[in-house]
């Protein structure tokens, strides 16, 4: 069974910014703790990353996954390809212009190979989305603000 999170949350600085550093891929280990290593094995016709490998660690568990990038002028989308511990994963950001800049909005959805109690992976997924939002914040505003 899949279980999905989100939240929302401001960043101050134009969508412009924040999309510009959601591109910037090979550097998500900079602002995510939990990516070790970001590779992008093709791009879409603008040079945006189409379909990445990341190797992920969280809560002692490590992932090697194969995502695939949808883009749009104000989001992305990704759909996991290939991992070594997840059946499925879907996720997005969203961007829309807010009175402070940009506010975000992110999904994701996953659904784990093993059983995993739905209160670990929510625990996990809320974790996740805690640093989404400490570290792209961050990263946006002292890289591309």
């Amino acid at each position: 069974m899949a279980v999905t999170v989100s939240d929302r949350f401001d960043i101050d600085a134009a969508p412009e910014q924040v999309m510009r550093a959601l591109e910037d891929v090979e550097r998500i280990p900079e602002w995510s703790g939990a990516h070790q290593s970001v590779e992008v094995l093709t791009r879409d016709d603008v040079g945006r990353a189409r379909r990445i490998r990341m190797t992920l660690s969280l809560f002692g568990f490590s992932d090697t996954q194969t995502i695939e990038h949808d883009w749009t002028e104000r989001s992305t989308s990704w759909t996991l390809v290939e991992s070594t511990m997840q059946r499925s994963q879907e996720g997005e950001y969203a961007l829309e212009p807010s009175e402070r800049g940009t506010r975000v909005h992110v999904t994701m959805s996953l659904e784990p190979k093993v059983p995993v109690p739905g209160f670990v992976l929510r625990r996990g997924q809320k974790h996740a989305i805690g640093a989404i939002r400490r570290g792209l914040t961050d990263f946006v505003l002292s890289r591309y603000a």
